[in-house]
């Protein structure tokens, strides 16, 4: 395992927070803090994550003093993130998942979106769900394109609305820490891209579901949480 810094070491990465931000996650959080459980299992929730060689999960090479890592001095916000590799995509809900799509070459555009995610993947996934199924993807420009908008509106596939510069309400990215970790701990590390997405696609299919309808249960808890924490950053 690679450690960083020992300055960075000691930091969590947040996406920047203004406070239109900070309100925004707010209302969010208030508006939703009755959905059960139950409710929370009919979205598919989506996310895209980096992965490569050298430093197979971002999430997962820092070291602080336990309970430390949310204290205020203790976070640096930013809004990019560095490296090489592949960029995956994948959907987790209860009791499921959709495969791991891995972006080869090439800068993934708002048509490679809708032909490689949202027609071969999320539209039958979102159709297996039943009429109750939800669509969640973030605010990122790839995902608010008018392009992708009008291909959702025209399949009537459904949306819940999420707050921008939240991706700690988000359960899939707890879902990509743990992934990341069982990459970073597997007993040969991929030498080579091929090797890697080799690991990328037979580890997400080995990937523990009851983890996966662990975090999707936490909302209610993250709900709470965004709004103890009065819309900043909370410790998910």
């Amino acid at each position: 395992m690679v450690f960083l810094p020992e300055f960075f070491s000691q930091c969590v990465v947040c996406v920047p927070l203004s406070q239109v931000y900070v309100r925004a996650r707010l209302h969010w959080a208030r508006e939703h803090r009755s959905s059960t459980p139950k409710q929370w299992g009919h979205v598919l929730f989506t996310d895209e994550s980096l992965f490569n060689i050298q430093n197979d999960s971002r999430r997962a090479m820092m070291w602080r003093e336990p309970g430390a890592r949310y204290r205020a001095p203790n976070i640096i916000e930013r809004a990019h993130y560095r490296g090489g590799g592949f960029l995956v995509w994948a959907g987790i809900a209860t009791n499921g998942r959709t495969v791991l799509h891995v972006f080869a070459g090439g800068s993934v555009t708002v048509v490679r979106y809708r032909d490689e995610i949202l027609h071969p993947l999320v539209r039958p996934f979102i159709a297996g769900m039943g009429s109750d199924a939800i669509f969640m993807d973030d605010n990122a420009c790839l995902h608010t394109a008018r392009l992708v908008r009008s291909y959702l509106e025209s399949e009537t596939i459904p949306q819940v609305a999420w707050p921008a510069r939240s991706p700690d309400l988000n359960p899939i990215e707890n879902v990509w820490d743990l992934f990341g970790r069982l990459i970073a701990g597997l007993s040969v590390l991929p030498g080579t891209l091929h090797e890697l997405q080799q690991d990328l696609l037979q580890e997400w299919a080995l990937l523990p579901q009851q983890a996966i309808n662990d975090t999707i249960a936490s909302m209610p808890r993250r709900c709470q949480a965004c709004i103890s924490a009065r819309g900043y950053h909370i410790r998910y």
